[in-house]
């Protein structure tokens, strides 16, 4: 990774920083952006790698109707993104299309910073879990037999419109990225991390 200077105090900083370490300024030459669409593109593709725990999460709900295998289908999802981009620095998706997440002196995210990044997911994946457990409680939902029944059944359940307004509030951070200055939504800055295209 090619070193570069401020060209206002001529400090020597990494090339994927943003500022300069010395006085602060913004630094030119910074790693181009990764846009939204790309990203949303990695997303899908991660999204295709979790089919099968989707399956199992669906045949579950509709069949087995377990709740250690409700938790079980919710560990990958947690672990996944912030393991994958802090080893690696990109998951699945992200490598495939060739983006990676870094922070500003261009290195792989620490494990804190990764989940860090995460928080907003975590508290999705929280809401819907206790929401899931809530669910899977209710005598009515455990001897429902059709779509109808379990539909009657999630009605009674006071954390679904919070997961719903949980689920707008991270959908919105994440477009977010769309419109900011560096394609950064609200969970990078929180991290204070960038999703980049990879150097060819």
């Amino acid at each position: 990774m090619e070193p570069q200077k401020c060209t206002s105090c001529g400090q020597e900083s990494q090339e994927y920083a943003e500022f300069c370490p010395s006085c602060g300024e913004p630094l030119e030459g910074y790693a181009r952006p990764a846009g939204f669409w790309i990203r949303v593109g990695a997303q899908i593709i991660d999204a295709v790698v979790f089919i099968p725990i989707m399956a199992l999460s669906f045949w579950n709900t509709y069949s087995l109707k377990h709740t250690a295998v409700l938790v079980l289908t919710f560990v990958p999802g947690l672990v996944y993104k912030p393991v994958m981009e802090s080893f690696y620095g990109a998951t699945l998706g992200k490598m495939a299309c060739g983006i990676r997440v870094i922070d500003a002196n261009g290195k792989n995210l620490s494990m804190v910073g990764a989940y860090v990044r995460y928080f907003p997911f975590l508290i999705q994946a929280g809401v819907t879990l206790a929401g899931q457990l809530i669910l899977f409680s209710s005598e009515q939902f455990q001897s429902a037999e059709s779509m109808l029944e379990m539909s009657q059944a999630q009605q009674g359940n006071f954390m679904a419109p919070i997961g719903t307004v949980v689920n707008v509030l991270v959908m919105l951070e994440c477009i977010v990225a769309a419109f900011t200055f560096r394609k950064r939504a609200l969970h990078d800055m929180l991290a204070e991390s960038f999703c980049v295209y990879k150097e060819s």
